[in-house]
């Protein structure tokens, strides 16, 4: 998270020239990471949105509920790597094999981190359905079909 920044011309009576200042606003810019970060934060912790939003200053409920659709349900992080790179693997050098290899599993688990955060979004929301509804979701083991 950075602070947002905006280019102002301010008018210097000492000089008589206008000056130009980056004056800092109250808002931030956030990164794909610091924003997994806070949809966890918000998954894990139990605090209410309105918290985690002034915690971070977001701007509002809806951006922290289009961060967690977007991560929650981000399909391109599972993606499987093409048949025929083992051709392309040959030809490379061992170290660059493995900065690859590095990169491939640093982007696996992140996948599989986000895929743990989506299966306890689910779970709690069936268990809130299942308290607010009085009905039972999840299917009983043994029963039959």
């Amino acid at each position: 998270m950075k602070h947002k920044t905006k280019i102002e011309r301010v008018y210097n009576e000492d000089t008589g020239w206008f000056e130009t200042r980056e004056v800092e606003l109250n808002s931030y810019s956030f990164t794909d990471d610091d924003r997994i970060m806070i949809v966890r934060e918000y998954m894990e912790s139990g605090l209410p949105a309105e918290e985690i939003i002034k915690k971070y200053y977001i701007s509002s409920r809806t951006v922290l509920f289009s961060w967690m659709d977007k991560f929650l349900n981000e399909k391109d992080l599972l993606s499987l790597p093409p048949e025929d790179q083992n051709r392309d693997d040959m030809a490379k050098t061992t170290n660059e094999q493995l900065k690859e290899k590095d990169a491939e599993i640093k982007r696996l688990r992140k996948a599989l981190e986000l895929e743990k955060l989506r299966s306890k979004a689910f779970s709690t929301m069936i268990d809130l359905a299942e308290e607010t509804f009085n009905i039972p979701v999840r299917k009983k083991s043994g029963t039959k079909q």
